[in-house]
């Protein structure tokens, strides 16, 4: 993990200032923008608590996840040598297993923990945890109250383990009990009595067999349990307290701050009695409060204000609550003074800016001691909505049949949600289905002279010219069949002159699309998707349903050109580097590869004697398993190829031949210029070279299986689409793939995508091949069209170039051996997966679901707003998923101002040019250590609003526009949506006076 920037070491001082002032609380608060590296802060606070003597330093680390928390506690740690670190971070996840667990003698000790399984609430509905927990407690339960404990049930405690099983554990706590800390057995008598009452061994008689008299009913057992569980946790924490406490995204469980809740396990953890200091308590958060709360939100009692003004409590005390409320007051009323006399020759308006400003000041005082909180915007100055794209939706008439339609379909009072559905919905009758009331109700009536979306239009690849629905006419007119059917996005930093339908400004294939509706999304997805298949599949192949079935990438008897293509050869990728000189022509560059490939050769090879031997040209497959036989690697490629192609007759009978093939001896001009061709455009090998310039140990024999199986399972799998390939020149999918990788600079986009995932992986460059493995695998989903009059039924339309994020169904399921294989949907975190890489899906179309907390900025540079959202936060958050740390629009900045830097180092000395362009890059950081990937000039994202005669989104967007840029100044307000109306109704002039006043809450304090 990188080392912490100024305003990230800005927000450690603050922290750890916190933290030093005993007679405070010792909370603070770390609310950064989304991407701006909290755990970074985490880290050093972590680090720089460590070194003041005290060992070791006791870390608990939370978060609503179990794969966060595990994830993340090696981060935190970072700064550990590699051993102390392995050693720091194995430690058990739950507190009730903490007490017996071995502790390594290391500085720090961090355990990560989740709050469903080691801070239940008194009203969280408990289990009976892992059954080396139950194992335990039956033993330590045994110590503490023997004759309770003989007269338990023993089904109680074992559940479903097996009596040998239970057995073997109970000799195993035994043992553990012995070793364990003193005091253990009193400090859980403590926490029994914290949790069932006194006396303890009458309400545990209670717990199980209830009391009538008092209505009590018994528990059940896996509650019981439940409840012993949260005792041997109390227990715990009584007995090793933390030092420090982090509480990572915290909003998703904000119960553990509230204090007033009389839970004993909350109040050991946040305030344990008979402790010298109480711990320090980090909160990470990037929304840990409403920005803003409309209207709507506040008549179902979300109140922005109330959230905040709880939180400064949490972390302050109940007086500076009280003392932020008014100065929130005050502050509101001199901005609306402010707004009211937006004159500048008002007399009143300088001394209402000026003592604004004295209530700016004091509020930042107030709070900066408890919390920092760094935005983007914070450091940038210029309007992040300038540079905004209006598509032309024009309507024709067919649009307003399709209107027509729907409306007389529907009943009579629920007629006036045509239109809304109608203004969103591509096809509505067709796409809206059951979940619509309307819709439920409705009678959809046959309209024979509709375009729609049909069985037989869809069988025969029929796209329609103009589908009756105007944005997507002028979504399908921004990214046209051809540039989405692109196999991958085209490099940020290429290596050489791109060509094909990646040549000159291309512009890129990636959008993140936000619509009102959920029937929205994946009607477009499957609308988009269809429009690709009708422009690139070749009718008299069989049509939309046989289009998928054949494979183009088949392995013959023998080695050929499919297992050339794809074999990530040892010997190709050591010898060959076409980067050496990069910058240069494809012609060039082919002719240093040349030269490569005859020093790595015995000299003399290349027979040139006779016309025969100049003419004579073995398979490549042949040839290449000819020389890795010489260079000893033959047998290595095939154990790998053999794992990788299962059970497959043809495939391994190639394998085998490949095994067998003689060593080399000649080589003819034809077949060198073969070799030329695949070192530089054989998918294999690209990616394994790629993929070794950032994992040095994936093409050595004990991991070069994974290397296959990446090329041959999933690059080959992803590539062998006959969309794709319909769409690329060539003779046949061999030449027209290798072609593709030449002319689309498929390296140089490998290797930005390694460089990319690289920095985010819990593993490294470890985890690359395995991540893109995952990636790559992401099932083609589908969405069913309604039928419109006669007998209803559904028909599926493919969802793949274009996808939703949720509410996708499973794509057909296709047959294996004669049988019918299951098939389900893919996952949201699948979908977003793959999104985040070069390849499909090209388009993402999602509600509000998507516009939060979630990455898609790693090749994603447009955003379209197909339905504006209702208040400026969102409109941000939305944009905020791409306008990201190191986003695409941030990698194409940095590349056209360093791409000449970068190459040329990378050519010097090695490795890949986005390690060079980094190091280059920190040339451009300004004080704040923002820049380059924040605030970058002219790192835009593209924006795309749709813009219809006679709609009001124009004018809505310049509303949201200049709420947009006032609407920090709701904090702390009541009634927002109203505030920032009333701020923003003066325009220009009015932003111009507010903008100096935004409370700027960031440690750093640039403003």
């Amino acid at each position: 993990m990188s080392n912490p920037k100024p305003f990230q070491a800005a927000a450690v001082d603050a922290a750890l200032a916190a933290f030093a002032n005993q007679d405070g609380r010792r909370r603070f608060l770390v609310a950064d923008e989304v991407g701006l590296g909290k755990t970074v802060v985490a880290k050093e606070v972590t680090r720089r608590m460590s070194e003041d003597g005290k060992l070791p330093l006791i870390v608990y680390y939370i978060a609503n996840g179990h794969a966060v928390s595990q994830q993340n506690k090696g981060r935190v740690v970072s700064f550990l040598e590699e051993q102390a670190r392995k050693a720091t971070v194995a430690t058990p996840d739950r507190l009730s297993l903490m007490a017996v667990a071995k502790r390594p003698d290391h500085p720090v000790l961090i355990y990560a923990l989740t709050p469903a399984t080691s801070f239940p609430g008194a009203r969280v509905r408990l289990t009976g945890g892992r059954k080396e927990e139950r194992a335990f407690l039956n033993v330590l339960l045994g110590r503490a109250y023997p004759a309770f404990a003989r007269d338990l049930d023993p089904a109680i405690m074992r559940q479903r383990v097996g009596e040998s099983s239970w057995n073997w554990l109970v000799e195993d706590a035994k043992r553990k009990l012995a070793a364990a800390p003193p005091n253990l057995t009193q400090r859980f008598r403590e926490a029994l009595a914290a949790e069932f009452g006194k006396p303890v061994r009458e309400m545990l008689d209670r717990a199980l067999s209830g009391d009538p008299l008092r209505k009590i009913k018994p528990l059940k057992s896996t509650s019981f349990v439940g409840r012993l569980r949260r005792a041997l946790a109390l227990a715990t924490l009584r007995h090793q307290p933390p030092d420090l406490v982090i509480l990572d995204e915290f909003q998703r469980y904000r119960h553990l701050l509230n204090e007033k809740d009389a839970d004993p396990l909350l109040k050991a953890l946040l305030e344990p009695h008979g402790v010298e200091d109480r711990p320090a308590i980090l909160l990470l958060s990037a929304t840990p409060y409403r920005l803003l709360s409309t209207r709507w939100e506040e008549t179902q009692g979300a109140l922005a204000q109330t959230e905040l003004l709880a939180l400064i409590e949490f972390l302050a005390g109940g007086a500076v609550r009280d003392h932020a409320k008014t100065l929130f007051s005050e502050f509101g009323e001199k901005l609306r003074d402010i707004a009211a006399h937006v004159e500048p020759r008002d007399p009143n308006l300088e001394d209402a800016i000026r003592e604004a400003g004295r209530l700016r000041d004091a509020l930042r005082a107030l709070l900066t001691p408890v919390m920092s909180r760094t935005e983007r915007d914070s450091f940038a100055f210029g309007d992040p909505l300038a540079r905004t794209q209006f598509l032309a939706a024009d309507p024709i008439a067919e649009d307003f049949r399709v209107y027509r339609h729907l409306a007389d379909s529907f009943p009579e009072d629920m007629r006036y949600e045509a239109l809304p559905y109608w203004s969103s919905v591509p096809l509505p009758a067709q796409s809206l289905g059951p979940r619509y009331a309307a819709w439920k109700r409705a009678n959809i009536k046959a309209a024979p002279k509709l375009t729609k979306m049909t069985k037989e239009r869809r069988n025969k690849l029929d796209a329609p010219a103009r589908w009756p629905d105007a944005k997507l006419r002028a979504l399908s007119a921004a990214v046209p069949a051809k540039l989405l059917s692109l196999p991958w996005v085209a490099p940020s930093l290429p290596w050489w002159p791109l060509a094909g339908g990646w040549k000159g400004e291309v512009t890129d294939p990636k959008l993140l699309m936000f619509s009102r509706f959920r029937a929205t999304p994946p009607s477009v997805a499957a609308l988009l998707s269809f429009g690709v298949e009708a422009a690139c599949l070749p009718r008299q192949r069989g049509g939309y349903e046989k289009a998928y079935r054949r494979r183009r990438f088949k392995l013959t008897a023998a080695p050929g050109p499919v297992m050339a293509a794809f074999h990530p050869s040892p010997w190709l990728i050591r010898h060959t580097d076409p980067l050496a000189k990069a910058g240069k022509t494809i012609g060039a560059i082919r002719k240093h590869v040349r030269l490569q490939i005859l020093a790595a050769l015995p000299k003399g090879i290349v027979e040139k004697d006779t016309v025969t031997a100049r003419r004579r040209h073995r398979s490549i497959g042949r040839t290449l398993a000819a020389i890795e036989q010489a260079a000893g690697v033959a047998d290595q490629s095939a154990t790998a190829w053999i794992s990788a192609v299962g059970e497959d007759r043809a495939a391994r009978s190639a394998v085998h031949k490949w095994r067998q093939t003689p060593r080399i001896e000649r080589l003819s001009p034809t077949e060198l210029d073969d070799l030329i061709d695949y070192a530089i455009g054989a998918p294999g090998v690209v990616l394994g070279r790629a993929l070794m310039r950032h994992d040095k140990t994936i093409i050595d024999p004990p991991r070069f299986g994974e290397l296959v199986k990446l090329s041959w399972q999933g690059l080959r799998a992803y590539l062998d689409n006959p969309v794709i390939l319909s769409s690329l020149p060539g003779n046949n999918a061999v030449d027209k793939v290798m072609g593709a990788v030449v002319d689309g600079g498929f390296e140089s986009v490998l290797d930005e995508h390694f460089w990319l995932r690289a920095q985010n992986l819990a593993d490294g460059a470890a985890g690359l091949a395995r991540d893109l493995q995952s990636a790559l695998g992401l099932r083609a989903g589908s969405f069913s069209f309604h039928s419109v009059g006669g007998l209803s039924q559904k028909i599926p339309v493919r969802s793949h170039v274009a996808v939703p994020f949720g509410d996708a169904e499973a794509e057909p399921a296709g047959k294996v051996n004669g049988i019918h294989a299951p098939s389900r949907p893919a996952r949201p975190d699948e979908v977003r997966r793959s999104f985040n890489t070069p390849f499909w899906p090209h388009v993402l179309a999602t509600t509000s679901v998507g516009q939060e907390g979630l990455d898609f900025h790693p090749w994603c540079s447009h955003v379209v707003h197909w339905d504006l959202p209702s208040n400026p936060l969102d409109l941000e958050q939305r944009e905020g998923r791409i306008h990201r740390f190191a986003g695409l629009a941030v990698r194409r900045r940095l590349s056209a101002l360093l791409h000449n830097e970068a190459l040329q180092d990378a050519v010097e000395k090695g490795g890949s040019p986005w390690n060079h362009l980094a190091r280059q890059a920190e040339k451009l950081v300004d004080a704040s250590g923002l820049r380059p990937w924040w605030v970058l000039e002219d790192a835009e994202i593209s924006r795309h609003i749709f813009e219809r005669p006679f709609g009001r989104d124009i004018s809505r967007f310049a509303q949201l526009r200049e709420q947009r840029m006032i609407y920090r100044l709701a904090l702390g307000q009541p009634n927002q949506e109203d505030f920032v109306e009333i701020l923003a109704h003066g325009g220009e002039a009015t932003r111009l006076l507010l903008r100096p006043l935004v409370l700027d809450l960031s440690a750093m304090g640039l403003r």
